[in-house]
């Protein structure tokens, strides 16, 4: 075990230090960036306050509000007509390299919540970048689950739940620095390709294990089966809202009731249509952060892995995950803004919780409710207790954005300013 930790640390430090020369100079010079924004309006993560002022020192918000004489030696930044939010969170990502954190921070996710290692890019490596992302200002920070918990008989480069059983696999996710676990319940590919799922009793043990080392457990799910197991076993959280059956008020109260949270992940089956992807490439508020590799990805052709479907087949796959989302939200369900953004899926870092955002619109959460669902939400759900809040004593990651995106949600789209702990962002795109 001790030679897997200085393994790990190794990588760590080797990748680190990378990341620190490749930081720019200037990035690196404003580290204790001391400022106070005045006049602005702020939604906090729960809440609109009109006309007010942030002060930041150290990375940290100090005031909000009150009396400016404590803070006039500060500089000052006129915050007329824009609005400050808490930077954005991605509940559910796939993350392979420190560039897609980097792009992540340019759209204004400050926090990326990576859900799931695999042989692209295993534990030990994806650890690294985290720890990278933790010491610089030019990556969103980043949590991971490290390899998730999959069907017994489904391959990944780590010993299987039932090869080593389940208590021992939390164990040993924990033992290599996960931040959390993931279970992958497959109930739609377990009718298409025989995989068998996981059973009730297996999963409670995971997640019992799980809270002992004081893990939050988190399920992928695609049926309402799939659904049906993992509250029965405990769950903290949802990935995806269920695939197939669209609103369900049934189980929609029962997920409410038992206070779990859902990251619904609608980028995925509404980037299998054009529509989508399309609007975000074409929006002049993004034009300048779009990098290359970006637009390839977003011009990029995707089909579901499970099924062929006609363009009809997958508006009505998109239709039944709003329609799920919907009666969550009718339901008083916690929702997270979640995109399952990687380089091979239609769903891209960054810029596609932007998609994820204006799609809740279509499930009926109001502008401020999507907003608190990309920020406080998120960071509660997941015990990030430093940040998700413009309150004292938080982090200072802030987007300042012209407009009002508690009114009008897509202003959020229109950046002026992005500070990672306090330190501005600088958003050029090198590769254009």
């Amino acid at each position: 075990m001790m030679q897997k930790y200085w393994r790990v640390a190794a990588v760590a430090f080797v990748v680190v230090a990378t990341f620190l020369v490749r930081e720019p100079a200037h990035a690196q010079s404003r580290v204790n960036n001391d400022f106070v924004v005045t006049h602005v309006r702020v939604f906090d993560g729960a809440r609109t306050l009109q006309d007010t002022h942030v002060a930041v020192t150290g990375g940290v918000i100090r005031a909000v509000g009150g009396d400016l004489a404590p803070w006039k030696g500060l500089p000052a930044l006129d915050g007329t007509g824009l609005t400050l939010v808490p930077g954005l969170i991605d509940a559910h990502t796939h993350v392979r390299d420190a560039e897609e954190l980097r792009q992540a921070l340019r759209f204004g996710v400050t926090t990326m919540l990576d859900m799931g290692a695999t042989e692209l890019l295993p534990p030990d490596q994806l650890f690294a970048v985290r720890a990278a992302a933790g010491v610089t200002n030019n990556m969103s920070d980043l949590r991971a689950a490290g390899y998730m918990a999959p069907p017994s008989d489904a391959a990944l480069p780590t010993p299987s739940v039932s090869s080593v059983g389940a208590k021992q696999f939390v164990e040993m996710r924990r033992a290599e620095g996960s931040n959390y676990l993931k279970i992958l319940l497959a109930g739609v590919r377990s009718i298409t390709t025989g995989v068998r799922n996981l059973d009730e009793p297996t999963i409670r043990t995971l997640v019992e294990t799980a809270h002992a080392n004081g893990m939050l457990a988190v399920a992928h799910v695609e049926t309402l089966d799939d659904v049906g197991l993992a509250l029965s076993a405990g769950i903290d959280g949802l990935a995806h809202v269920w695939r197939r059956g669209g609103a369900n008020a049934e189980v929609a109260g029962r997920i409410a009731k038992l206070g779990v949270f859902v990251s619904a992940t609608l980028a995925i089956p509404d980037g299998y249509l054009p529509e989508g992807r399309a609007g975000l490439l074409a929006d002049p508020r993004f034009l300048s952060v779009l990098s290359n590799s970006l637009k390839q990805q977003l011009s990029r052709t995707f089909a579901p892995r499970t099924i062929v479907a006609s363009a009809e087949q997958l508006r009505a796959s998109l239709d039944a995950h709003v329609a799920g989302v919907r009666s969550l939200h009718e339901a008083g369900a916690r929702l997270l803004i979640g995109t399952d953004a990687s380089r091979n899926n239609p769903a891209a870092h960054g810029i596609s919780v932007h998609r994820e955002m204006e799609l809740f619109s279509n499930a009926g959460l109001s502008p401020a409710e999507i907003l608190t669902a990309a920020t406080a939400s998120s960071a509660e759900a997941f015990r990030l207790a430093d940040r998700g809040r413009i309150l004292p004593g938080r982090r200072a990651d802030l987007l300042l954005v012209r407009g009002d995106p508690t009114s009008d949600l897509l202003s959020i789209r229109d950046i002026v300013r992005i500070w990672k702990s306090g330190v501005e962002v600088d958003r050029t795109v090198t590769d254009r």
